[in-house]
């Protein structure tokens, strides 16, 4: 009876771990956003074309150390990249890390063409 006690809590506890660096994630990811969402840290837009999954150009922007997140602003999915040493200086490098994820999801994406165009380049 008391070892199945003390599984009961072990579970118990693990849970409580799992929920609470859950939301700590959740706190993380929400900041990001808006962060990236106020305008106080400059940033490079990309309109993720149709068909290609943003989890695929977020997860190597963040390989590349990039913070970024998936404006929820708008009806097509845009893709804000936070550029702190000013966009231009970091343009050629996001352009690059987005280029290289030219497929259009995580696990056996279909190869794209993509001609990364950011929207401030009309």
């Amino acid at each position: 009876m008391t070892l199945a006690i003390v599984i009961v809590v072990a579970v118990l506890a693990l849970a409580l771990i799992v929920l609470y660096v859950v939301r700590e994630q959740v706190k993380l990811r929400e900041q990001v956003d808006e962060d990236l969402d106020d305008g106080s840290v400059p940033t490079l837009e990309y309109a993720v074309p149709t068909g290609q999954d943003p989890a695929v150009i977020l997860a190597a922007l963040h390989r590349a150390d990039y913070t970024a997140t998936v404006d929820p602003n708008h009806a097509h999915q845009i893709v804000l990249i936070a550029c702190p040493g000013g966009v231009e200086p970091e343009r050629a490098t996001v352009r690059s890390v987005i280029e290289s994820a030219s497929v259009t999801a995580p696990q056996d994406g279909v190869p794209l063409e993509v001609d990364v165009r950011f929207r401030d380049e009309g």
